[in-house]
């Protein structure tokens, strides 16, 4: 993701903040958030997750769905290609059930799989625009008040 589509990713975020965003009139100081923050609110919830599971070994006490969703966010983020695999393993998420999720995700257009023309064994996967604001707005529903904007200015 190079710097103009994160800054149209931050335009459509922004819009979309906006149309859920209550319609009062009253005048509110907003807090923006810019993609470095999401992508360290993103880091920070798989840490806590992870800090979970060692305290609970055996029992699965994570959200396979949010736990993938945070890792493609984070890899798209960050311009970094993911496989198939490799976003099972980066979100400690057994194989198949990885599978199932990108199945879901991919039916709402949240994400696009891409062979690899070099190593047909390897599928890469991404967030779509779709799926990338969708994962921005959970990021910052669960951080601050619903309230909050994204300043497209401060994504680059």
């Amino acid at each position: 993701m190079d710097s103009d589509d994160r800054g149209k990713l931050a335009i459509i975020t922004t819009m979309l903040i906006d149309l859920l965003r209550d319609q009062s009139s009253e005048p509110v100081t907003e807090p923006v958030l810019t993609i470095e923050q999401l992508v360290t609110m993103a880091k920070a919830k798989i840490r806590a997750r992870r800090r979970r599971q060692e305290l609970f070994p055996g029992i699965q006490v994570a959200d396979p769905a949010w736990d993938l969703l945070l890792e493609l966010y984070i890899n798209c983020a960050e311009n970094r290609r993911i496989s198939v695999t490799g976003l099972g393993l980066g979100a400690n998420v057994p194989g198949a059930t990885v599978l199932r999720w990108l199945a879901v995700f991919q039916e709402s257009s949240l994400i696009v799989r891409e062979p690899d023309p070099l190593d047909r064994r390897r599928i890469w996967v991404r967030l779509t625009d779709l799926g990338l604001e969708r994962v921005a707005q959970g990021i910052a529903a669960s951080q601050i008040p619903a309230s909050a904007t994204f300043n497209p200015s401060l994504a680059a």
